[in-house]
């Protein structure tokens, strides 16, 4: 069994993790199987990656062949001990449930569900509309931030590479294939840990700075007009994002954020809810409540119904999709998209914009996912 260990000169977080716990309590954790299922495949590698005092380290424990798998776990198992956190790319998936499977086969206790878990890859999976990537593996993800590697071989490339370096111990250029791949794998997820800046804003506190009106035209020349609201956040995002649709944008970029939104300028309807109280007045295309129709002659009046319970207003408004900011106004009963007013109190209202602001990010995130 071999033990190499490597003192890291250029590892970049990019984010707070004490957000997270002890940095030094954490380990950035990455395997090397001989395939995918546990039953029939056996780990030759585990890569671990941990902060020491004068920097970060990685340690290598790697099975010369199938015979020091035990040696592997038993190693990995005490090393384990000084750690209460494990930081994996799809090791929820992966990574722990086959050295769990692995290890029990040797009656070694690795105390996996005793530790706290980040699952990088099924944190930030969701956001993957928002990054614009054509998938979110690993070397995909690094590539977005910028962070190159050696290494250029798939962990299913280097299994026919282990086996021969298994029958044959000599080939150093097997090897070195095999631990540069397993290096580069834990030392890209530091720089991942950064991606964490996304879910961060779209699902914690951001601070409107302002809300402005914008004229534009459309794609038709059509003047239309936006509000466009801004807001600043704690941790940057890595890299410059935007994403959207229809009439609803956002962008972020840095510790700054913009959303931009349509305003409907016209005439919506407010339903009421308890249709049977209410008379319709055909001849005004309204309902009015029954306590005040007493003194309309009954010829110019009948009972309402859900889809005429109604009165129109006319003004600016601003879309919504569930009941966020009341009233809620539609173009008809059943209509998915609501709206309300942008009246002067909500324009004055930094709450108001707060949770809108997230309002629209859960959509634009829902209608791009």
């Amino acid at each position: 069994m071999k033990t190499p260990e490597y003192k890291e000169k250029d590892i970049i977080l990019g984010y707070p993790i004490d957000r997270l716990g002890d940095p030094f309590k954490m380990l950035f954790l990455d395997i090397e199987t001989t395939g995918l299922s546990p039953s029939d495949a056996a780990v030759y590698m585990i890569g671990c990656g941990y902060f020491g005092r004068d920097g970060m380290y990685i340690k290598q424990f790697f099975a010369d062949d199938l015979t020091e798998e035990q040696a592997v776990l038993d190693a990995f198992a005490s090393f384990l001990k000084g750690y209460d956190t494990l930081i994996t790319f799809n090791g929820n998936k992966f990574d722990i449930p086959f050295l769990e499977k692995r290890a029990s086969l040797y009656n070694i206790d690795l105390d996996l569900a005793g530790k706290k878990g980040l699952d990088i890859y099924k944190r930030i999976r969701p956001y993957r509309a928002l990054l614009s990537l054509p998938d979110m593996k690993q070397k995909s993800l690094e590539r977005f931030l910028g962070v190159s590697r050696i290494d250029r071989m798939s962990g299913r490339d280097l299994i026919t590479v282990y086996k021969k370096y298994s029958t044959d111990k000599s080939d150093e250029g097997c090897l070195k294939l095999l631990l540069e791949h397993n290096h580069d794998d834990v030392a890209g997820l530091p720089p991942l840990m950064s991606l964490l800046a996304y879910p961060d804003v779209v699902n914690g506190e951001i601070k409107p700075e302002r809300a402005v009106k914008n004229n534009y035209k459309d794609y038709e020349g059509v003047t239309k007009t936006e509000l466009i609201i801004e807001f600043t956040f704690d941790v940057p995002v890595p890299e410059p994002v935007s994403t959207g649709f229809s009439d609803c944008y956002m962008m972020l970029g840095g510790k700054k954020g913009k959303i931009r939104v349509a305003i409907l300028d016209g005439t919506l309807k407010f339903f009421y809810p308890d249709y049977k109280s209410y008379y319709y007045l055909p001849a005004e295309d309204r309902a009015i409540h029954k306590s005040a129709a007493r003194y309309v002659d009954e010829k110019y009046r009948e009972q309402a119904k859900a889809e005429n319970c109604y009165v129109k207003v006319t003004g600016q408004f601003l879309p919504e999709w569930q009941e966020l900011i009341t009233p809620a106004f539609r173009n008809g009963l059943n209509d998915k998209t609501m709206y309300f007013e942008l009246s002067d109190e909500i324009k004055n209202d930094p709450d108001v914009f707060r949770r809108y602001a997230g309002h629209l990010m859960d959509i634009i995130l829902k209608e791009r996912g």
